[in-house]
Parts: structure tokens; sequence; C-alpha cells
């Protein structure tokens, strides 16, 4: 970055490493996985009688690009102004660190791990992933009065909405161990179609658990457009299925214009066509290995 803003001040330059650059560990390789254990995450997720359980995806990985995107948003609104640039510096144990978020915070204030909880809520109860008859479900029960509906209206237990032990919030928290029995025998009764009908009309969030295919290829996502296939040339159907970004501006969705490149593709064409090598200097990079 010295070398490189020196011949042009408004460069913004991104490093991105594994621990901190300018402490002990700046040479350590970063991963995901090494990473997501070292700041806690393992020991934040999953039931309380299982070991350290990992995200299902490269969660510290990808915090890290977006944390790193928005740094560089910031930098470009900031040069609009002064018109230098600037060299950002990213950590993965850094990023990992910030997404334990407010289990993080807890862990500090009340001086050791929080418990477990699996897929329930540490204090909101109902709130979680529950087996209906024919399959899981999520049931969000989110305050007092749709507590109220939901045993009145879903599970059609009026006792349980006039129990002293479960009126509020905090007293369920407190006593989830008996009620956590009653919830799962009276919607495991139950077909998981019949109780989505009711906790809509009830007024409570809720949805059923997918399967990641099952997700990609549904309704909601083919509406949405989330979902294009795109022209590629080593696939027997001739395209392969690329997902759309997340955002829209001023209503409509960016569209995905082609596939990811493959690897070297467009090389060439980039170097031609913005630093100006000719055929030559092409085959000479080649021959070297460089491109």
């Amino acid at each position: 970055y010295e070398q490189l803003s020196a011949e042009n001040p408004r460069l913004i330059y991104c490093s991105i490493s594994g621990y901190d650059r300018t402490g002990p560990e700046a040479t350590r390789p970063g991963y995901d996985l090494v990473v997501q254990g070292e700041t806690g995450l393992m020991a934040m997720n999953g039931e309380a009688h299982q070991p350290p359980l990992k995200f299902g995806v490269a969660a510290v990985d990808l915090f890290t690009g977006m944390y790193s995107a928005q740094a560089m948003l910031a930098a470009l609104y900031e040069r609009e102004r002064t018109g230098r640039g600037r060299h950002i510096e990213m950590a993965l144990f850094d990023c990992g660190l910030m997404i334990t978020a407010y289990y993080g915070l807890e862990a500090l204030l009340i001086g050791e791990d929080p418990p477990r909880y699996g897929n329930a809520h540490p204090s909101i109860v109902p709130y979680g992933v529950f087996d209906a008859a024919d399959g899981p479900l999520v049931i969000t029960v989110g305050n007092n009065a749709q507590f109220e509906r939901f045993c009145r209206e879903v599970i059609e237990r009026a006792d349980l909405a006039d129990d002293a032990r479960y009126k509020t919030n905090i007293l369920r928290g407190q006593n989830r161990e008996t009620l956590a029995p009653e919830l799962t025998r009276e919607l495991g009764s139950r077909p998981r179609k019949l109780l989505l009908e009711r906790l809509a009309r009830a007024g409570i969030p809720c949805g059923e658990v997918a399967g990641l295919r099952e997700a990609l290829l549904s309704p909601r996502a083919t509406r949405g457009g989330l979902v294009t296939q795109q022209p590629h040339p080593h696939t027997e159907s001739g395209t392969t299925p690329v997902l759309a970004p997340p955002w829209r501006f001023d209503g409509e969705r960016l569209p995905v214009r082609h596939a990811p490149p493959q690897l070297g593709e467009g090389t060439q064409e980039v170097l031609q066509s913005m630093l100006g090598y000719s055929a030559e200097q092409l085959a000479g990079l080649k021959e070297k290995g460089v491109i």
C-alpha cells in the first residue's frame, strides 16, 4: 500500500489476514473453522449436552468479506470529501469476535459463558423449532398476548394460558422445564399444515423448516427471482444456477449478467483492454507461469 499510494493517493486498499497484522500472530494463516473455535462461536452453538458446534457455512469468512465491503464503501465516501484513499486492515479473528454480538456481551456481563439452548431462545419462551406430527416448524411467540392466543387458539390449552407459572415471559423462561414437555406433546399431536394455519390466524410469526434445495426451489424464491440460470460452457444443459443479489434499488433487483468466471477466464481480455498488453507480452507472461 505504501508504494502504490505514493503513486495514487486516492487508492483504497484492503488487506485481509487471519490475525492482527501488527501483533505476534501476524504470520499465522487464517482459517474459518480455526477462528470459529478461537472466538467462542463454536462454544455458543448447539444443544447444552453437545460438544462445540461450528456454523453450517463459513460464517467468519463471509462476515469478514461483508465487513470489508462496508469499510471500503465508507472509505469511498470519505474520499469524495478528502480526495485521499485509505488502507483498510481486516482480520478474521476480529470479525469472528464481533459475530458473537449480544452473546459475547452477555458472557462479559455475567462473568461466564451463557447457557446453550440449541434452537430455542435464551430468554423468550416458546420461541424456536418444534416438531409437529409430520415435520418441524418454527414458532416465535414474542410476547404475553401472543402466548395467550397460542394456548387458546393454536394448541387449545386454555389451562396453560391461565397458569400463574406462565403468565409472563420471564416466568415462562424460569419454568421452561415444565412448560416445554406440554408444548412438545400438543404440537407433536397435530399436523404441521393445521398448526401453521392456526398460528397465522393468531398473528404469531411461524414457518416450516425447509430443506436447503427445497428452499431454493420454493415458490417464494422463484417469485423473487432469487435463483437464475446462466449460460455455462461446461454443463450438459448449457446453464448453471446462480443466486441473484439480495438487494433491490428503486424496487428493482439488479440483474445477473453471467455465471462466475472459470479459472483464468477474462485474464487476457482484461490485460489487453485495461493495460494495453500485446499478444507477445501475454504469451511471455503465460510461458513464465504468471498467468
